[in-house]
């Protein structure tokens, strides 16, 4: 009798009920599926892939300590688990719950008809606190804290693996494709997938840069240390939730002054982080379409040549280009980069939120579905729930770049424009353009729109949508997805503006 462990992404041994549970329970056969359909999708890439094969390897190296080895397949998840009832007397499959994308909703719903059809029954263990089914959010933070209180699943020191013969259908991680088809660049400067980098990074976090980490996570300067960058680790499973939180606290607990300060935001982040998750948990559809159903009335027309310019960082606004060149490198962005890059899309250019989400998700290597298309469409002013925020370019500018050194560094035709210019390069003087080796509208772009007339637009567009049958419907929609975290005194300005500042500030 063999009980199957489907990894997905849960790359790890530490806290794994699903492991655990199989181990307890008979024969484990440990197995990935490589699914060339999924790494076809928009909303993936080449990046993601390597960071996945990477912790797939190390996760095989943790299996060998233990007497087993990860047996991977490619192919459909279907036709790869039917072949499988053929060939074994399959007692059980064991995975995580998962919240992905549309895709893996649909294929996990596939694999449910086939495995009930079969009798075999599919085990699925919560992984980060997100409850399935949600059941009322009037008590989802207690939930919350709750599950990540419990102790955590031991690791197994031996399981009892099946034997199997290497063949064409069962590979080694090594023997996956290293690459997948992919409209982008590699990554200049990755993170490296597995359990082993993410612990390393982890360590360094609670022991050096997470002192700083509150008052560092909202310039681009400060945040590429100054940020977890635990993202990564936490999207593919290489360190649980659980295990997260409870290594925090436990830092927390022997720490004074600004160290207490940033461990305890950052505590807040993981939560809203579950949070997030638990949104598209509850309507897998929030993918594809609006959460209020009233904002698909904005004018909002697809336009290639706007978003062709904005997904190139050749926009016109500095900071707006110079986060998008810095994205596309590094695979990474602070938080309210991440942000600005989707309200400039919704509102002074008026793009659809779909296409910008799909191509944002693939320049992730962190792409969290259950965090990024409800943050998608929280930036993109479509949940009817949330104040809508314009986020203004040249402010930004000023107040996370003063000295536009990361301007210059990520749009370097901007490298000999003085700081007077810097943010607002088309201002300036046709005899200081030359001076400066840079012409606007041939070196660098002028601005797409007029930013002002465009945000000014952006506002009547919401205002026209917003009836009483709107506010009537995000009540609803604010039942089912609010976070109640808000101040039971309405008058409470300083809590509200605590609350804002969570949603603001996840990575």
């Amino acid at each position: 009798m063999t009980q199957i462990v489907w990894f997905k992404r849960d790359l790890r041994l530490e806290d794994h009920a699903a492991l655990w549970h199989a181990a307890q329970s008979g024969t484990v056969l440990a197995l990935y599926i490589f699914e060339p359909d999924y790494w076809q999708l928009d909303d993936t890439s080449q990046r993601q892939w390597a960071f996945t094969r990477e912790a797939l390897i190390d996760l095989n190296k943790q299996l060998k300590k233990i007497g087993g080895e990860l047996i991977c397949m490619s192919g459909d998840a279907v036709l790869r688990f039917n072949k499988l009832a053929e060939s074994l007397t399959i007692q059980g499959v064991h995975s995580h719950e998962e919240t992905g994308n549309l895709w893996t909703y649909s294929r996990d719903l596939k694999l449910k008809k086939l495995l009930k059809k079969s009798n075999i029954p599919w085990t699925e263990y919560p992984q980060n606190g997100v409850r399935r089914p949600h059941g009322s959010r009037d008590n989802w933070a207690s939930h919350w804290n709750q599950w990540m209180t419990q102790a955590q699943y031991p690791k197994p020191e031996h399981i009892h693996f099946l034997a199997v013969n290497r063949n064409d259908d069962f590979l080694k991680p090594e023997q996956l494709p290293e690459r997948v088809s992919c409209h982008l660049p590699d990554v200049a400067n990755p993170q490296h997938g597995g359990r082993a980098a993410g612990l390393s990074v982890l360590s360094d976090f609670l022991n050096q840069r997470g002192e700083y980490y509150r008052g560092s996570i909202s310039s681009p300067l400060t945040a590429e240390t100054g940020c977890s960058r635990l993202s990564p680790y936490l999207a593919l499973g290489c360190i649980g939730m659980r295990e997260l939180v409870q290594a925090v606290r436990t830092r927390r607990r022997s720490a004074e002054g600004r160290w207490k300060a940033s461990l305890s935001a950052f505590e807040s982040r993981l939560w809203w982080h579950c949070h997030f998750i638990q949104k598209l948990e509850d309507q897998p559809d929030m993918e594809i379409h609006n959460l209020h159903p009233l904002t698909e009335q904005l004018n909002r027309p697809f336009d290639e040549a706007k978003f062709e310019a904005w997904k190139t960082g050749n926009t016109g606004w500095p900071m707006v280009d110079a986060s998008m060149r810095y994205l596309i490198a590094n695979g990474w962005v602070n938080f309210r980069m991440r942000a600005m890059l989707i309200s400039i899309a919704s509102y002074p250019l008026a793009l659809p939120w779909q296409p910008v989400s799909r191509y944002l998700a693939s320049l992730f290597t962190d792409y969290e579905p259950g965090i990024h298309y409800p943050q998608v469409q929280m930036q993109a002013g479509t949940t009817g729930i949330n104040i809508p925020r314009m986020y203004n370019p040249i402010l930004q500018a000023q107040r996370l770049d003063a000295k536009g050194l990361f301007v210059r560094r990520w749009v370097p035709e901007l490298e000999h424009v003085s700081d007077q210019w810097i943010f607002e390069p088309w201002l300036m003087p046709r005899s200081l353009q030359e001076k400066s080796n840079c012409i606007i509208g041939k070196d660098y772009p002028t601005p797409l729109v007029d930013f002002a007339a465009a945000t000014r637009q952006a506002r009547a567009d919401l205002k026209s949508v917003r009836d009483s049958e709107f506010f009537t419907t995000a009540q609803v929609i604010g039942e089912k997805h609010g976070s109640r975290k808000r101040s039971n005194n309405r008058h409470s300005s300083g809590k509200k503006k605590a609350r804002s500042a969570g949603q603001m500030t996840l990575f």
